[in-house]
């Protein structure tokens, strides 16, 4: 059964699965849930104009929106994920209007993901034990 460019950006872009749940997929995940070759995928990629290899040619930060689907599907909210799932698509499809190859919006700050200036540092505590210059750790043992 070949998928709807809708539920391929899911499955594929998202990492949502067909219920909205959070499921890592990759080439040949997808290709087995629709019982093809890795081809076919790749092949319907193309077609739609969802190819990895478009992404950094449009103003479409994919990463934001994978990190945005993943989050609402986590915390079990599915109809919150369908919907910005079905917005993202959206906003995907027109920004293939501005489509160039002389276009690179491939220079994502992965430390700034959300653009709000808060870096990963600020998101998840450094849990590594630093050494200080006597020795010791910064808890102050040797």
């Amino acid at each position: 059964m070949k998928p709807s460019a809708f539920q391929l950006f899911c499955m594929y872009h998202l990492g949502l699965s067909p219920e909205f749940e959070p499921r890592f997929y990759n080439l040949n995940s997808v290709a087995r849930h629709f019982g093809v070759l890795p081809e076919s995928v790749q092949q319907w990629l193309l077609e739609y104009h969802i190819a990895p290899e478009m992404f950094p040619r449009v103003s479409f930060n994919v990463a934001k929106a994978h990190g945005e689907a993943q989050d609402l599907a986590m915390r079990g909210e599915r109809e919150a994920a369908h919907q910005f799932a079905r917005k993202a698509f959206r906003e995907y499809i027109d920004s293939l209007g501005a489509y160039s190859e002389k276009n690179y919006f491939g220079d994502v700050n992965y430390d700034d993901i959300w653009g709000d200036g808060t870096g990963s540092e600020d998101l998840v505590p450094d849990l590594r034990p630093r050494v200080r210059r006597d020795g010791g750790n910064r808890d102050g043992a040797a």
